[in-house]
């Protein structure tokens, strides 16, 4: 039947004789030739093949399983460095910054070398760290290794053009190195991403005033302020710039402005002198750590509509910068009276400059005596020690004077004088309020022409104004009230009104001031009034 059926399902017929129980070969295991020829018996898998291909089998599974098994560790190897990554992340970090620590420290007892080295063996652990690379630069300024630092520095920003540290530092560089101009376009580039960068502000106004664009830096100082108004450094180059004290800036700075100046004052008081002054003045620079002071000096002393005594002096003083704190200077001159006798004068003074806004100076000197016609008939000459502290923290102003000296007419002095100001309000408009003190006494009482009590004690209040119009006009107005005593005398009523006037243009400055005293003079009166015109010029 099965062969009957299969017959039928073929549609033909089959020459092939069909046993009834031979039905275990199947059909599709060999071909049937359609022609009808000769058929080529089945393939039959023999006992040999069949075990080959069983051991092919298993070294195939065997290799598989293999690279599963690798491929399971890899997975997991990766694994545990990724979630290792952040723990060597926090060791390298910590080590850098354990590094860092030890080179500040070796820093703030300027061993500079141990410093560097600190940083170098650093960066052989993590070579490329940022981090290590500022700092080592930063030391190499230290050390004065200017090169070194530069091609640091502009390796990190060759590798990260944005990095702000290193931009900032490469300017403070090329400025040290008195390339102004590259460093204050790098300077202007960080302002432009950020404006409230003080530390590129304070870099680019010192830069400026290096160029003698004073007008500039006054400007740029105003915009930093409005961002940092109780920045310390943009406040003393605001007060430099509003007052004019270029002599004061130049000493912090190591340089500062050449001045040619002229100036005539004239005095007189309640009793009937007069003084009439005229002065010329040579301030130049050389280079960073030697500036020269050259003043010509011409006084006329007459009593009302008496006779006249002319004095004339003429000193020449020079000051080297020994250290970034110490000063010495040392000056010499010539002074002829009105009887035509000359005597030599002399100063030798010491400055020390240990903090940024402090300063402590000292000396011995000769200078004249001449307040009055009847003291220039004595030929006076003053020698002796003095001293002056100023102190200048934020918007304070503090001044202390000491002198003790020996007349040449055998008279002894010593005096004493300080001040406190403390001022409230901007660049633009400003309230002052503080207190003066002075005393002074004398070893005898010649009536040689000057002033000299036994004792005398003066307190006064002060309190003032100080404001600018533009940047053509700077005004400051005073009042100081209080009293004063000469020799154990009741104290008096006495007070003080002063104005200052300064015109700015360009490199050109004029003054005008007007200062009236009801207090004691010089001269022994009680009552007085002083004008002063001036003008100057820096270059």
């Amino acid at each position: 039947m099965i062969c009957n059926k299969a017959r039928e399902a073929g549609g033909g017929t089959n020459h092939f004789a069909c046993p009834r129980y031979n039905i275990s070969t199947p059909r599709d295991s060999y071909s049937v030739p359609l022609d009808g020829g000769h058929r080529s018996p089945p393939y039959l898998r023999t006992g040999s093949n069949l075990g080959r291909n069983t051991g092919w089998r298993v070294v195939k599974e065997k290799t598989m399983v293999r690279i599963y098994v690798h491929r399971v560790s890899l997975a997991f190897a990766v694994m545990f460095l990724i979630g290792r990554v952040p723990e060597l992340r926090a060791q390298e970090g910590a080590s850098v910054q354990q590094s860092i620590a030890e080179a500040q420290a070796a820093l703030r007892h300027r061993h500079y070398s141990q410093a560097s080295r600190t940083l170098e063996e650093a960066l052989k652990r993590f070579p490329g760290n940022i981090q290590l690379r500022l700092e080592l630069g930063r030391v190499y300024v230290y050390q004065r290794q200017d090169a070194r630092a530069l091609e640091i520095f502009r390796a990190i920003l060759r590798d990260d053009p944005s990095n702000r540290e290193a931009k900032l530092e490469l300017a403070r560089v090329l400025s040290y190195d008195g390339k102004y101009e590259p460093a204050s376009q790098l300077f202007r580039e960080l302002l432009a991403t950020n404006p409230n960068d003080e530390a590129a502000a304070i870099g680019l106004v010192r830069n400026l005033l290096f160029q003698k664009k004073k007008d500039d830096a006054r400007r740029e100082v105003e915009q930093a302020l409005a961002h940092h108004p109780n920045s310390l450094r943009l406040q003393e180059y605001r007060d430099d710039l509003l007052k004019n004290h270029s002599s004061l800036l130049a000493s912090r700075e190591g340089s500062g402005l050449n001045q040619v100046q002229t100036d005539v004052s004239y005095f007189s008081d309640s009793a009937g002198n007069r003084a009439l002054r005229t002065g010329q003045r040579f301030d130049l620079h050389l280079g960073r750590n030697l500036t020269n002071s050259f003043r010509l000096d011409e006084k006329s002393l007459w009593v009302s509509q008496g006779p006249k005594a002319r004095i004339f002096s003429m000193n020449d003083e020079g000051r080297v910068r020994l250290a970034s704190w110490l000063f010495v200077a040392g000056g010499a001159g010539i002074v002829r009276f009105a009887d035509d006798s000359n005597r030599a004068l002399y100063r030798g003074t010491l400055i020390v400059h240990p903090a940024r806004s402090f300063w402590l100076q000292g000396g011995f000197s000769r200078i004249p005596i001449s307040p009055t016609y009847q003291s220039a008939q004595f030929d006076l000459l003053a020698e002796g020690w003095w001293a002056r502290l100023d102190w200048q923290p934020r918007s304070w102003r503090v001044s202390a004077d000491f002198s003790k000296q020996h007349y040449s007419d055998s008279n002894r002095t010593q005096r004493e004088d300080a001040e406190v100001l403390r001022w409230i309000g901007n660049s633009r408009f400003a309230v002052g309020l503080g207190y003066q003190y002075a005393h002074s006494s004398f070893s005898q009482n010649l009536a040689d022409g000057y002033f000299s009590p036994n004792q005398y004690h003066s307190h006064l209040g002060l309190g003032g104004v100080r404001f600018s119009v533009g940047k053509y006009y700077r005004g400051e107005y005073f009042a100081e009230y209080g009293a004063e005593t000469v020799d154990q005398n009741p104290y008096t009523v006495a007070w003080e009104a002063t104005a200052k006037n300064r015109f700015l243009l360009g490199r050109l400055e004029m003054g005008a001031d007007y200062t009236y005293l009801h207090l004691a003079q010089s001269t022994g009166a009680f009552r007085a009034q002083v004008g002063r015109v001036s003008i100057a010029y820096r270059f």
